[in-house]
């Protein structure tokens, strides 16, 4: 990170001749870059015997916005925002590919073509927050599911702070009220002996009305906008899920228990009848739990079978 940034992203105040000395610039130079990044948007104070402050605007997500307000030491710590992009996690494999660090981040305004579960298109308008993540982990492949598990109850975490009365449904969605206002797609890069790295990416409905989503998903949908009745800063929300993802995440492997307990708490698949579509078969019955690696038990009328994956469709009760 460049040296203006770092001071900028640490939200105190610093003088222009600390700037300067840590660039090896003029005090005129800071100004000027200064005075660029305020054409970019942001809003920095100047005051006389202080120096320069960054305050981040309510709901801005340009990278040292996002970058003032994390809780983390390696989640979302070298961000990218984008205006508009076909799909954060093909923008972000680009860079994953090139090498990228782990917790590198991407966030869009706008995908034209977001990515849901089965290469669904995942409908991103302006106003959600839609982001992808890069990781590393030291995992098996075949506890990798553990992951979208971990994004799930973090979001959930980050939802109840606001009031919001989120629930799991295995593997993938966030709901509220049996609507969907959240959805997490997890694509790896493996080989048969270890994990090269995981684009997390998380689409969430937090500032727009679902009303305006196209007819065959709005009717399915909720956003935070729907319930709260007011707008929520979306850098601040990003800022809490990543937070809580990174004290499960520092734990693997040794925090996969807790990670499944939490995820249990907020579920709303278990101890439901389910019928579930996976890799062209119908399994029917009552889901029972989640095992070690993530996937859901269910018991059928042959005994109780283990799910990898799947569209799970909760059945009513009433």
């Amino acid at each position: 990170m460049r040296p203006l940034d770092r001071l900028l992203a640490e939200g105190k105040f610093f003088s222009g001749s600390v700037a300067a000395s840590q660039m090896g610039v003029s005090r005129a130079a800071v100004s000027k870059q200064i005075a660029r990044l305020r054409k970019e948007g942001y809003l920095i104070e100047s005051v006389r015997g202080k120096g320069y402050l960054l305050v981040p605007r309510f709901d801005g997500l340009l990278p040292l916005e996002i970058l003032a307000r994390l809780r983390t030491r390696v989640l979302g710590r070298n961000p990218t925002l984008l205006d508009t992009v076909d799909s954060t996690q093909n923008f972000l494999r680009g860079l994953a590919e090139q090498g990228a660090a782990e917790g590198t981040l991407v966030v869009a305004l706008e995908q034209r073509s977001g990515k849901g579960r089965a290469s669904r298109c995942w409908s991103s308008p302006p106003g959600g927050l839609w982001f992808s993540l890069l990781l590393r982990p030291s995992l098996p492949i075949h506890q990798v599911s553990i992951l979208t598990l971990m994004f799930g109850v973090a979001v959930a975490r980050a939802l109840m702070l606001h009031g919001i009365p989120a629930s799991l449904k295995w593997p993938n969605d966030v709901l509220v009220r049996g609507r969907k206002i959240c959805g997490i797609l997890l694509e790896a890069s493996s080989d048969p002996e270890k994990v090269e790295y995981v684009i997390a990416g998380i689409g969430l409905n937090v500032n727009f009305s679902t009303a305006d989503l196209p007819d065959e998903v709005k009717e399915r949908a909720v956003s935070a906008l729907d319930i709260l009745g007011r707008r929520l800063d979306r850098a601040e929300l990003l800022s809490t899920i990543l937070m809580h993802a990174e004290a499960m995440y520092e734990g693997l492997p040794s925090s996969i228990s807790g990670i499944l307990d939490a995820w249990r708490l907020f579920s709303c698949t278990l101890g439901a009848p389910v019928t579930i579509s996976s890799y062209g078969r119908i399994i029917e019955g009552k889901a029972l739990d989640v095992a070690q690696d993530g996937a859901l038990l269910v018991e059928t009328e042959g005994g109780v079978e283990k799910v990898y994956s799947g569209d799970v469709t909760i059945k009513s009760t009433a």
